[in-house]
């Protein structure tokens, strides 16, 4: 018994936290569910069950489709080999949300 919490079954428990979309640069904001996520896992951790901490990173397909779409279509050199080694994150930012834009 810990800080006279009653004694309960103990149970596997996934915390699935984070989900950040990979296609875009991170920030700030995308920490707050990992927080969240690491102290409830921490809390369920304290009472005994086994926790599986998961950090999943979504979906990103449809964005890199765009992407590559319309890297296919206004800059072509850029999908060859060796094309992004002068292209940074940057870039690949502006270049989505251009792609996004003609959605």
């Amino acid at each position: 018994q810990r800080l006279a919490l009653p004694s309960k079954p103990k149970e596997r428990i996934v915390v699935d936290y984070s989900s950040p979309n990979i296609a875009k640069e991170m920030h700030v904001g995308h920490l707050r569910s990992t927080v969240i996520g690491d102290a409830l896992a921490r809390l369920l951790e304290f009472q005994g069950h086994s926790v599986l901490r998961l950090n999943h990173v979504g979906d990103w397909g449809t964005q890199f489709g765009m992407l590559i779409t319309y890297l296919r279509e206004v800059a072509p050199a850029a999908l060859a080999d060796g094309g992004m080694d002068n292209v940074d994150l940057g870039d690949l930012v502006t270049f989505y949300k251009k792609a996004k834009a003609r959605r």
